[in-house]
């Protein structure tokens, strides 16, 4: 591997990811540089991004980590909308609808591709939204966090003010330990 590896990056969501990589592996890493938070900035790149490290002993395991990563495919099959699965046990059973090729009554399951009966394939979710109207779907997906669940959302992800370390669940930062 080579040592002199950069952990920057031209593309915001791509140091975010690369960010994200290192944490679910163990190394401590935040981004800094441009506008390091990707929402805000709607995806747009917006200068020169860097992973900082928590310590200079995580620079070896990070740079091993990241060379290992960049080879790693992104894989990611169709839209989000195809890969949101709506909860329709949430349904009242009356909204159950029935199989259009032979009348039986389906179960609550999104993920059902294939009439039990008759084995005709259906999309439970589609015929519920056209006997019933899109709107009846809206208790079947997790719903927005309510404005004091985003705040606190918002100020347990804080950065430290001292060091722009991220914050742990004590309110402390996980690098330089300083309360807040």
């Amino acid at each position: 591997m080579r040592s002199d590896l950069p952990l920057r990056f031209r593309s915001a969501v791509r140091a975010i990811a690369a960010r994200d990589y290192l944490v679910q592996n163990g190394v401590p890493a935040q981004v800094v540089g441009g506008h390091a938070d990707v929402w805000y900035t709607g995806g747009r790149s917006e200068g020169s991004y860097e992973i900082v490290l928590g310590s200079a002993q995580d620079i070896r395991l990070a740079r091993h980590l990241l060379e290992q990563w960049k080879d790693e495919p992104i894989e990611f099959d169709g839209s989000l909308d195809e890969q949101v699965v709506p909860d329709l046990s949430c349904l009242d059973a009356g909204f159950a609808p029935d199989c259009p090729a032979c009348g039986a009554s389906l179960p609550l399951d999104a993920e059902l591709r294939l009439c039990p009966a008759c084995g005709f394939a259906v999309d439970v979710a589609q015929l519920i939204v056209e006997a019933h109207g899109p709107e009846v779907m809206d208790a079947c997906y997790d719903s927005e966090p309510s404005s004091d669940e985003f705040l606190a959302l918002q100020v347990d992800s804080a950065l430290c003010p001292y060091c722009d370390g991220p914050r742990n669940e004590r309110g402390s930062c996980a690098w330089c330990g300083r309360k807040h």
